[in-house]
């Protein structure tokens, strides 16, 4: 089992410190994320570990995304406006036309 610990930071942030066997770390590591937090508390802490990674790169927040993509369904079908099809359609061999 896992010694567990908590500590108190300078800011009066807890921490607690666990001290885990290597075998036993996969099964531990599971009951934090999927039992011992919720759905909100989950994307949350991703989102603290991703701003701490960039702090640490020396950015000071998480960047928007600067493109915005959106899939825009087509009102027209194969053949658009009387014009003719997008592909080229096959010929018939030129023996064909001959009489």
């Amino acid at each position: 089992m896992a010694e567990r610990e908590r500590v108190i930071d300078g800011r009066g942030r807890t921490w607690t410190v666990s001290k885990v066997r290597w075998d036993e770390a996969a099964e531990e590591d599971f009951q934090f994320w999927y039992e011992g937090l919720t759905p909100e508390e989950r994307v949350e802490a991703v989102g603290d570990a991703l701003e701490g990674c960039l702090k640490a790169r020396g950015l000071d927040a998480v960047p928007r995304l600067r493109r915005v993509h959106r899939r825009i369904e087509r009102p027209w079908g194969e053949v658009s406006g009387g014009r003719r099809p997008r592909g080229r359609l096959p010929r018939a061999s030129a023996r064909h036309q001959r009489p």
